[in-house]
Parts: C-alpha cells; structure tokens; sequence
C-alpha cells in the first residue's frame, strides 16, 4: 500500500530520502584510510629523513666562539672532570664537559701523577683476558690520572668491575675474561686472571675486504665488461708499509690492483679544456707474463686548473682522537698533514675541526685559511683517548659542513683514523647508508688512514667509495706531504663523477678477455646508462689506468678489438655525457711500446704476484721490465718501486739482484696538451683519444620524465583520500519531491 502523504504539506513540498546501501560509508572510509596508509608508506623515508634529529643536538655540543679557540688546550679537551661516586664494581659517571664537548675524568685518587705512564701495548700482550688486566698496579694500565682529553682513569674496581671489554681491552686484544683475546692483535686464549693466553701478531687483526680475482670470461657468452673507475691509492701505501718496514708480504686481500697502478702518475696528454675534464689515452701491447695474450691500457688525464681557477674550499678535518690512536704513526702524523695542508690555504677557504672519540665535538669553528696559526694551534692540541663513535663523528661534521656550506666551490670532510669503530653505529653496511645519504648534500668525502695493528681498511675504503671520495693510506711524512699538499688538487677538487667504463669487445677479433683489478668495482652491464648508479670520481689532475688482458682469436687481424664507452657527469650536475671510441691492435712488440705502458705492466703483475692471482709471474721479470721503464721519475716514485719488488722477491724466496734505486728529484716537465681535431666525431690519433664534443646521455629526457612521475605518483594517495574521506562523512542529501 503506498505511503500517505502529510496533509499539512503541499505536494510539491514533500521530501524523500534516497535509500542507500548500508555498506557505502563503511566502504569510502576503508578506501580512503588504504589510499592514506599507502601515501605515508611512499613518502616515509622523505618524512624520516627530514625529521632525523641533528648530530649536534646529539652529541649535545655547541660551537665556541672563533675568539676562544686560541685559549690553552686544557679548556677544551683536557679539563679535569669530576668523577661521581659510581656503584661497587661500576664506572662513576662522568659530569664536567669542557669547552669542546670532550669529556674527562680523574684517575684514582690514590696515585701519584707522576707514577702514571702511558699504556703499554706490549706489556698487554704478555698478558690475556680482562683478569690479567686487573693484575697490574694502579695507575700503570691507563694513561695520565689527572687527563687529557677522554683520559680514563679510576679505581680498578670501578674501572674493571663490569668485566667488559674495554676501549683500550679491544684496541690492543684485551677483551672481556678474556674472550675476545690477548696480544697487541688477534684472538688467544681465556685470561685466567694472571693473563696466560697468547696473543697474535698486530697485522692479523687488520680487516680487508675479499677480492675473489677477476677470471677470463669468453667473449662469445658475454661480450661486454662494466665497471666503475677508481682513482684511491691506499693499498700501495699499505703494500709498501708490510714490505719496507714490517719486513713481510702483505695479505692478498690487502692488494688491489688498481691502487698499485693508479699511484704513480703517467704521460698522459692534458685536455685543452674545450671539451670534456679529462682526455682518454689507449694503447695495446704484449702481456708480460703471458705470450699469447694481448694487455689493452685505457689511461684518463684529469685537466689542472690555473691557480686562479680553484675555487674556494670548505673543509671540514674530522679526527679520530680514540685511545687507538695514541702511536707515532697514528694522530701525530696525522696532524702533520693537516697542518701541511692548512699552511697552503687562503683567506677565501674555510676550516673546522671536529674530533670524535667515545663522543664527538667541534674544537674549530669555521675558520678564515689565512688564520692559519689558529688552525695549527687547534691542531697541536689534540691527544687521544677513549672509544670510538665514528658515526656520530661524521654526522657532525657533515653537519658542520653544511652549515659552511660554499655554493661553487669544494665542500669536502676530511676523515682520518685508524677505521677502529667499536662504540656506537659500527656496524659496517649502516655506515655505508649514511655517508651515503650525506652525499646528496653536495658535501664530498675523503677518507685518510693511518697506523698498524687494527686498520679496517674495508670500512674505510667503502665509505670513501660511497662518498663520492677517495681514500689514502699515510704510511710517513713523505705520503702525508704527497696526498695533502702535493696532490692536494686531486683530493679535493672533483671534476667528473660518477665515471663508468663500459667495453664491448668483437668475438671475431676476442675469444677471451680480463679487467686486471677492479674486483669491488665490477658493475651490472644495465648500471651503465643508468644515471642512478654511484661510481668513482675524477680529481683534478689524477690519472687513471685501467688494464685489460686479452686472448685474441687465432683468426684475429688489424681490425678494432673493442668499443670504449665511458660515461661521467659533471660535479654538480645529474645526467650524464657518453664518450664513444674504438680500439685497435697494431701488433706492437714490448720494445715498441711506451715507456707508461711497460712500467703500468710491470706494477700491475706485481700485484698479481702478490695476490696469487698470476703463479707464472716471477719478481726477478717484474724487475726488470720496471728498470728499463723508470722513465724521468722525478719524485723517484719508480725507482722507490723496485725496492718493493727486491724486498718482496727476497721474501718469496727468489734469488732476485739488489736494483740501484738511488734517485735523485728533479722539476718535473709540463705535460703536452690534447689537440683539438673535430668537434662533431670522435677521432683517436697516436693512441690518444682527443678532445671533443660530448654527447648528452639518451636516456637523460627519460630520467627526468621518470623522476617526475615517482613525484605524481607518491601525491596521488592522499589526494585521493581526501574526497573519499569528504564523501564518507558527508550526510545524504534529501530531495525534494
């Protein structure tokens, strides 16, 4: 029966209200809150880095007035603390914070300063566990009781009670009862209380990373060979500290082939500057230790910029001051290179100095270069101690540096230490992922390392690579002038990232082929054209080598053996510019080969020998092609490299001859110029690729219209939760009938 209408209404006046399904609001809202959950879930990472909490509101630091930082050292890192009471067995609490944001404690109240001495790692070495530790006389294990900067000193039942490793126990083996080992190095036994267990020698607690070798792949199952360039030099240092002074051959893993060839510099043509940063020289040659193979040599030439031309530099050193790095060979020689370095700043350039310990703190504010006994004055002060929270450290110098921020010129942290992270964000791929993160800043990082016994060279070679950096090993003097002052260009100052080289050979003229080094550089063929993928820097002035070994076919002729792609970007720049050339073999014999060539040859299957990587190879052959290939030489690197490769014959066991490595140091000659051929096609000319125009990446137009679509599509949620959520609540209208 049809409903009656109110009589009181007329009935163009009655309303009805639509019937809807019971489900309709339940629906919008769920829909709307999914689209919601999925915006949040798109955009958490920008939410979390933007919200991430500041590394000095951490570290609880405040900056001091530029005016203070001449006052003594004891204001800012070596101030005595005031040690609380702490419980039976526990460490008291330290409260006094000096000007820097160090902190220092007392030592026990019942020793005499002048009875304190240094720690000695050998007397811990005789020693094993944390128990034996405990033997020793007040006063005599930890450095000065009345402190430097992060000095720990207390009651051994304060100090000890909580039977953990300590800083000190873990620098030099001397862990927890004993566990994690004893000696100046490894792992020994369970200490006992009179310290029985026996330690290991220093270098085998070094940490490398592994290098499986780069093995022979055929050309007709994959043509093509995808890397990053890599211009570090740490591991010729390093190779050259275990042969020269510790008198042994370095571990395997401690070898990286590239480093060994990329130390020396090499004849490379300069670019003229009218096209891209570097020129590109190749040449093809006999194998050293092999007849039948072919050596393919890709050498790059960074251009120099006139003095006038190096833009001012901001830079932020950041340094280890933990008790691991007490050794001559450690932060003394560390603050010699820095000083050397801040002595050849000008008065555009900035400096700051952050230390890091078991806390981190800024002991320089940014500072004018021409202020340079201020900056050697801050230097001077520093002393170790302590743990190590290289995170937090590194946080704060980016920070730092991005405060000093110079739009146009060189922004860069300056890292040195030893690598011996153990307090805080030390595990190693969590490191990796924030100085990545920090990169996208515009701030770069070089990573300097020092010292003997506990160096994590994987840490440190790893961070650089993921900071858009380099990495350097300081074995002296000589090394710390060569790195910071002498190629100083070549640390600091980036003209090309995110180089990549990309090789395709020919099947008919290749049957098998090899990169020589470059085992933690190896890229997926895709990486290539994908301007997303990190990879290696050029700096001003570096020369890079790269080396390929090659098996040609028995049909081969003088046709071109390869493609050469190579793509980089500029330094502030996203897309990227290819480079394209052909390789060709002319048949040349040893003789006729460039004096760069045989001596490159020579270094890289030195390297190969000492990895294990080439069993043929013998020391006696590697010296004698270096001797006939020393060429000017005039910093007598080269001829430094035959002793290195005496000495470790000798080792091996060979009856190798001693070289004449006497070397006296000349002035070296300016470099010849690449000659402008064409400015529309690639040419090569003597081997030596030319300047020319560079071709924008394809794939640049493609990335910028993918980025802009990520961009759309991480709004788009919550844009369309909001009418959802509008039409969930919105009461029905009714209508009119």
């Amino acid at each position: 029966m049809p409903a009656m209408a109110d009589p009181n209404l007329d009935s163009s006046e009655v309303l009805s209200t639509p019937s809807q399904p019971k489900w309709r609001r339940p629906t919008l809202f769920i829909s709307g809150l999914s689209l919601l959950a999925l915006g949040v879930y798109l955009n958490a990472p920008r939410l979390h880095t933007a919200d991430e909490p500041s590394a000095s509101s951490r570290a609880e630091v405040e900056l001091p007035p530029e005016e203070e930082v001449e006052e003594e050292a004891d204001e800012y890192a070596s101030a005595d603390g005031v040690r609380h009471k702490g419980e039976e067995g526990k460490m008291g609490k330290p409260t006094s914070k000096s000007g820097s944001g160090m902190y220092a404690m007392k030592g026990p109240n019942d020793v005499l300063p002048q009875m304190a001495r240094e720690f000695d790692p050998n007397m811990a070495a005789r020693n094993a566990g944390i128990m034996g530790v405990m033997e020793q006389q007040s006063g005599q294990f930890l450095a000065s009781p009345h402190g430097g900067a992060l000095a720990v000193g207390s009651d051994d039942a304060d100090v000890w009670g909580g039977l953990v490793g300590t800083e000190v126990g873990d620098m030099y083996g001397v862990g927890g009862l004993g566990l994690v080992g004893s000696g100046q190095g490894g792992g020994g036994g369970v200490g006992l209380g009179q310290g029985l267990g026996r330690g290991e020698r220093a270098s085998e607690r070094e940490r490398y990373g592994q290098l499986p070798p780069n093995t022979y792949i055929a050309t007709k199952r994959d043509a093509k060979s995808t890397f990053s360039i890599d211009v570090d030099t740490a591991s010729y240092a390093n190779t050259r500290r275990y042969l020269l002074e510790s008198g042994q051959l370095p571990p395997p893993n401690a070898v990286r082939t590239e480093e060994l060839v990329n130390y020396f510099d090499y004849d490379y043509a300069m670019p003229s500057g009218d096209g891209a940063p570097f020129s590109v020289t190749t040449e093809v040659g006999p194998s050293p230790w092999s007849a039948e193979h072919r050596l393919v040599h890709v050498g790059i030439q960074g251009y120099v910029p006139a003095v006038e031309q190096v833009p001012p530099r901001n830079l932020v050193f950041l340094i280890d001051v933990s008790g691991s790095m007490q050794n001559a060979d450690k932060l003394p020689l560390i603050k010699h290179g820095l000083a050397s370095l801040a002595a050849e700043l000008g008065a555009e350039d900035r400096v700051s100095i952050v230390v890091y310990a078991g806390a981190a703190g800024a002991v320089l504010p940014p500072t004018s270069g021409a202020k340079s006994t201020t900056i050697l004055a801050a230097l001077d002060r520093l002393t170790s101690g302590g743990g190590t929270n290289g995170a937090e450290g590194i946080e704060l110098a980016y920070e730092l540096a991005e405060r000093s921020f110079i739009k146009g010129g060189i922004n860069r942290v300056i890292l040195a230490s030893d690598g011996d992270f153990n307090v805080g964000l030390s595990d190693h791929d969590a490191l990796v992922r924030l100085v990545e993160r920090k990169r996208e800043s515009g701030v770069f990082l070089s990573v300097l390392g020092v010292g003997t016994g506990n160096l994590n060279d994987h840490m440190m070679e790893q961070i650089a690579d993921k900071g858009n950096g380099n990495y350097a090993y300081i074995d002296g003097m000589a090394e710390a002038r060569k790195v910071l002052v002498d190629e100083s260009g070549a640390l600091l100052q980036t003209i090309a990232k995110d180089v990549k080289i990309q090789v395709e050979f020919d099947p008919e003229q290749v049957a098998e082929h090899r990169l020589v080094g470059y085992e933690n550089r190896v890229l997926a063929h895709r990486d290539f054209d994908d301007d997303s993928k990190d990879a290696g820097e050029i700096g001003a002035g570096h020369t890079v080598t790269a080396i390929y070994e090659v098996l040609p076919t028995p049909n081969h002729d003088a046709g071109p053996l390869m493609t050469l792609n190579l793509r980089y970007k500029q330094p502030d720049a996203d897309q990227s510019h290819k480079l394209t050339t052909t390789v060709s073999d002319s048949g040349r014999r040893m003789a006729q080969t460039s004096t760069d060539y045989r001596f490159a040859a020579a270094v890289a299957g030195f390297a190969e020998a000492l990895r294990g990587t080439q069993s043929d190879v013998r020391y006696a052959e590697i010296l004698e092609l270096a001797q006939g290939s020393l060429g000017a030489d005039t910093r007598c690197y080269r001829h430094q490299f035959l002793d290195m490769v005496w000495q470790a014959g000798t080792l091996a066991g060979e009856e190798i001859p001693k070289p004449d490595s006497a070397c006296e140091p000349g002035v070296e000659a300016p470099k010849r110029v690449a000659t402008w051929v064409d400015e529309l096609q690639v040419q090569a000319r003597g081997g030596v690729w030319v300047d020319h125009e560079v071709e924008p990446s394809r794939d640049a137009s493609d990335a910028a219209w993918m980025s802009f679509m990520l961009e759309v599509l991480r709004l788009l949620p919550p844009l369309l939760a909001l009418p959802l959520f509008v039409m969930a609540l919105r009461r029905p209208r009714r209508k009119r009938q």
